[in-house]
């Protein structure tokens, strides 16, 4: 996949989502397979609540990244596309 813009994002983000109690969000599980498991530990990293929550009922609970938390994974793994396109020159 190629490098993202903001359009783009935001339009994968909403294409993903699902609710989680009164908030929009992508499971973790979801990104990892769209930006790869860097992108989301990048996102994970701090920012719970803003880029990132878990959302439960039963005994199961999923994590899942915020538009916020997107948007970072995203700019990570365009980071990392840029940063190989470059290392390829």
């Amino acid at each position: 996949m190629k490098t993202l813009n903001k359009a783009q994002v935001e339009a994968m983000f909403q294409r993903e989502a699902v609710l989680f109690g009164t908030e929009d969000g992508v499971p973790a599980f979801r990104v990892k397979a769209l930006l790869g498991t860097d992108a989301v530990e990048r996102a994970c990293v701090s920012g719970a609540g803003d880029r990132w929550n878990r959302y439960g009922m039963g005994g199961y609970t999923i994590e899942y990244l915020t538009l916020l938390g997107f948007q970072v994974a995203a700019s990570f793994y365009n980071v990392q596309q840029l940063r190989q396109e470059e290392l390829q020159e």
